[in-house]
């Protein structure tokens, strides 16, 4: 009796020394007062199943130098007994706002700083998935799928283009730059002593594949978590052939002016235009053989998209994708 009795105080007194993990989850927002409700209404909402509920904190940083989210984070304050911390940043730009929000979580002593956006809702395991694929993998980095909400009338045909692909879970995301973003994130706290995003891409949105290209020439490993789901909410000035053109153009503008930042080598900037130069052909001749068909046509055209885009990032003109902010 008395060798349980030792057991079970051994056990209590284990649990009792048990520390959650510290996470602050950081948010930029910029004029969606809307969009930034519901992702904090979904964030009060988390559970927690195969981890211990971990200490939260969330930080706010809003981009519109008026401050139209504070009455939010006010609201949500009273009515949550989740931590906010809310500040703004006057310089326009979304790397300026995300290295505010990162600076301000490194002011406590968090294990871990997860990242999304304003115009996202996350599943109600979406953080408790990040964590148990971390302990499962031991990554420093994870991310993981993004599916579209569409708030408007959008025809099933152009819906197909906003599915995003899903990886195997854990799988290495060192040469699937496809997948590498930051609107849905959990990475080691001490990964930003050393890293931060790149304010030269103020306006263009390539601070996220940029600083995964930092993350991968210093070693660190980024994975997929396949069940840590979050969904975009899509307005209808973004479901459009347009748009999805725009978009194609900036993500080969942005890739090859993020590899010029890392290696601004002739070398590099020939082989980019190279890869332009065939991306760009070979939409034009899908474009060209579409023969009326409307998916096809879009595909066509934004494979030329992305190949122009590549071709005039490595001659140095950055697209500014993000001077018009869609939502509310």
């Amino acid at each position: 009796m008395r060798d349980h009795w030792v057991l079970y105080s051994s056990i209590k007194f284990n649990m009792s020394n048990i520390q959650a993990t510290s996470i602050a989850i950081c948010v930029t927002t910029c004029f969606r007062p809307e969009g930034l409700r519901r992702l904090l209404e979904s964030l009060a909402a988390q559970q927690f199943v195969k981890n211990i509920q971990p200490d939260l904190r969330i930080v706010i940083v809003d981009n519109d130098a008026a401050g139209s989210a504070r009455r939010v984070c006010e609201d949500f304050r009273a009515r949550n007994s989740i931590a906010l911390e809310y500040e703004i940043e006057g310089r326009r730009g979304i790397p300026i706002a995300r290295n505010h929000a990162v600076d301000m979580a490194k002011k406590y002593p968090v294990d871990f700083i997860a990242i999304l956006d304003d115009d996202e809702v996350a599943d109600r395991h979406w953080l408790d998935e990040l964590m148990a694929a971390q302990m499962e993998f031991g990554a420093d980095v994870l991310t993981g799928p993004v599916v579209p909400y569409f708030m408007g009338a959008t025809d099933r045909w152009l819906q197909r283009f906003f599915e995003r692909a899903n990886l195997a879970n854990g799988q290495d995301l060192r040469h699937n730059y496809n997948y590498v973003y930051t609107s849905n994130l959990l990475a080691k706290a001490a990964i930003f002593r050393d890293l931060r995003f790149d304010e030269r891409f103020a306006l263009s949105g390539a601070e996220d594949t940029h600083l995964f290209m930092q993350l991968f020439e210093k070693g660190y490993r980024a994975v997929w978590a396949e069940n840590a789901l979050v969904t975009e909410w899509l307005p209808e000035s973004r479901t459009n052939p347009q748009w999805l053109w725009k978009r194609a153009y900036r993500r080969g503008n942005s890739f090859a002016i993020c590899e010029l930042v890392q290696n601004g080598s002739l070398k590099t900037r020939v082989k980019r235009i190279a890869k332009g130069s065939f991306r760009f052909v070979q939409g034009l001749v899908g474009t060209l053989v579409s023969l009326g068909r409307k998916s096809q046509f879009v595909q066509g055209v934004q494979g030329l998209c992305l190949g122009a885009g590549m071709i005039s990032g490595s001659l140095g003109f950055e697209y500014q994708e993000y001077k018009q902010i869609h939502g509310a």
